[in-house]
């Protein structure tokens, strides 16, 4: 479930979700998500297998005051199989938007 809007970056695909809308990122398939607005927006992520939810777990959700502990997020990251393609924040250049 949405509330807000999300640009969603998966493979070679890009795609504004709205509330009501859902998408299946295919395990393996490098994406960025992002909340682009200047608006709150809430979203239902539903992972599996949960190795995501142990990452977001630890690191908690930030405010804007906040800053990441990247070292901890790489070593979780690694820990659960995942591969982390830029820093947090970073978004898809327009070459590979499609």
């Amino acid at each position: 479930m949405l509330e807000g809007e999300f640009t969603v970056w998966a493979g070679k695909q890009k795609l504004v979700l709205s509330t009501g809308k859902s998408f299946l990122i295919p395990v393996g398939t490098p994406h960025v998500i992002a909340a682009l607005s200047d608006q709150p927006a809430r979203g239902l992520v539903t992972a599996a297998p949960s190795g995501f939810a142990r990452l977001i777990e630890a690191i908690g959700t930030l405010d804007k005051t906040e800053t990441s502990d990247i070292a901890l997020v790489d070593r979780i990251s690694a820990e659960i199989g995942d591969e982390i393609l830029g820093p947090p924040g970073t978004l898809p250049s327009a070459a590979t938007e499609t």
